[in-house]
């Protein structure tokens, strides 16, 4: 083996630590410097996130979705606008699956991010407190 190899072999740990530490100095300084080039190619390569949809598209989509659904068509459910991507759904079912299922639904359209479910049911939530009670009891 020639010298200018066995220099060679030797060498390059040195070199790569020397240009790990050049590029760990030179990040430090621009941030001491207040050059934030990192963060500024992120922001100029990330996708811009879609505006929350608002109003009344926001209702009529959730409505749409209601609407599509067999089971949940015909029931009488009122979508309200309570803020960007949030609607509050209000109305009567039959069932406590009816009304998880219409709230999933309803999430699920395209814009609402969050629904607040405010749908009643019948038998469970028109009774007086004592009979709830009692028929909860007879359930367990």
């Amino acid at each position: 083996m020639n010298e200018g190899t066995e220099r060679g072999r030797r060498g390059w740990p040195w070199l790569a630590t020397g240009l790990v530490l050049g590029v760990v100095a030179g990040v430090a300084l621009g941030q001491a410097m207040g050059h934030d080039r990192l963060r500024t190619l992120a922001r100029r390569f990330r996708r811009p996130e879609p505006p929350p949809v608002r109003g009344r598209d926001l209702v009529r989509r959730a409505r749409a979705a209601l609407r599509a659904e067999p089971a949940l068509a015909e029931l009488p459910l009122e979508v309200v606008p309570v803020g960007p991507g949030t609607v509050e759904l209000h109305g009567w079912v039959a069932t406590r699956t009816q009304r998880a299922h219409a709230a999933r639904t309803v999430r699920a359209a395209t814009g609402v991010d969050a629904v607040i479910n405010c749908i009643l049911v019948h038998g469970e939530d028109d009774l007086p407190a004592a009979e709830l009670r009692a028929a909860t009891d007879d359930r367990a």
